[in-house]
């Protein structure tokens, strides 16, 4: 009974062993943990970047002195395959494709159109749905060259964690590749897609001679529909977005007074409606926004009432340009059209429905200064 009970453990000894035969340590895998896709001359581009994690791990227990290794990859091809095997052909070890947290697309890409290159990257079957996902119209190299403060790599940046700065300045809502997908798939819809953009005036690093900081920022959205892009929307012509999409968390509104700035408020968590009206085969659309705020700053004297209707006014401004803006550029900013899908409006007529300047109809806004701060 004993020399038996001794097998059966030997055994079993053996078999858990064998299953870690094959396991390999993290330092014996490359881990792309961001793609970039351009397309030049008939040929797709993709850049990678890779981290090694067991340095990025040893920044848990403090700050590190030098800057974490980083390594970007760079391959052609007629598709995304080919491209992949060639980048294959240099590496030097394994390579895994489970950790990437972010991807970005070129507006070429975008141009030309992204569903093919989105079921080539989907064929892999490390690949997740779930990296953030961003356009650019610069150097995506550049963007992958960018680094975090304080000698912290790429993974401590707005490329991994974007919902970081959102919160505190809600503008464009960041994406995940699942959303960014059916944002842009279902009947009649648009997907607005943050761009990101390298900025080198804001900081500087402090050492004997100041050197500029190449932080990453984002700068506009391109409006996707039928992964498709046709136009760039700046930060600026995208303002009113963020009244109307529901992940605003904490954004700031100008007090105008003859279009000079008096102040400032900021205003948390505003929801906003959208109403399909039709009109036998037409339709137009009423938006409502419920705002609330807290006066950050005021350079000159304003009663309540006054700041809440120079509020409401900023606010309502911005929403029907930046409608008109993608009217101009032949956007659904606002995804209009797909709400007629669920309204159950016929696939036929969303396909040859146009939006106009007057589609747009009423904008209802509802703000309430909820505190006058130090100005009371």
């Amino acid at each position: 009974m004993r020399t038996r009970s001794k097998i059966l453990f030997i055994c079993f000894i053996v078999l858990f062993q064998a299953g870690c035969w094959d396991a390999k340590e993290i330092g014996e895998v490359n881990y792309i943990t961001t793609l970039g896709i351009d397309y030049k001359e008939e040929n797709y581009i993709i850049y990678v970047q890779m981290l090694d994690f067991s340095s990025v791990s040893k920044q848990e227990t403090g700050k590190i002195s030098q800057p974490t290794p980083l390594y970007i990859g760079k391959a052609s091809g007629k598709n995304i395959n080919d491209a992949v095997y060639n980048l294959y052909r240099t590496s030097q070890q394994q390579v895994n494709w489970s950790h990437v947290g972010a991807i970005i697309y070129s507006d070429s890409v975008l141009k030309k159109g992204i569903q093919k290159v989105e079921e080539s990257l989907i064929k892999h079957g490390d690949f997740r749905y779930t990296p953030w996902i961003f356009g650019t119209k610069e150097s995506i190299e550049e963007l992958l060259s960018a680094t975090g403060f304080f000698q912290l790599p790429p993974v401590y940046t707005i490329l991994y964690k974007p919902k970081d700065p959102y919160q505190l300045l809600s503008y464009i809502q960041p994406l995940r590749m699942y959303r960014f997908i059916s944002d842009y798939s279902e009947p009649g819809g648009t997907a607005l897609l943050p761009s990101i953009s390298i900025n080198e005036t804001v900081w500087k690093q402090s050492v004997d001679k100041p050197e500029t900081k190449k932080v990453l920022q984002i700068n506009g959205a391109f409006p996707v529909s039928n992964g498709k892009n046709k136009e760039w929307l700046s930060y600026e012509e995208i303002s009113g977005i963020r009244w109307i999409q529901s992940q605003t968390q904490n954004t700031p509104v100008n007090i105008l007074v003859d279009d000079v700035n008096k102040g400032t408020v900021r205003i948390k968590k505003p929801s906003a409606k959208i109403e399909v009206v039709r009109n036998d085969r037409s339709f137009h659309f009423n938006i409502t926004v419920d705002a609330k705020g807290t006066l950050l700053d005021l350079e000159d004297p304003l009663s309540l009432e006054k700041i809440q209707e120079l509020v409401a006014k900023q606010i309502e401004k911005e929403i029907r340009n930046t409608y008109l803006k993608g009217i101009e550029k032949d956007a659904d900013v606002y995804n209009l059209k797909n709400l007629l899908f669920h309204d159950r409006v016929e696939l036929e007529q969303i396909k040859n429905y146009q939006l106009t300047e007057e589609s747009l109809n009423e904008i209802t806004i509802n703000f309430t200064l909820n505190s006058m701060g130090a100005y009371d």
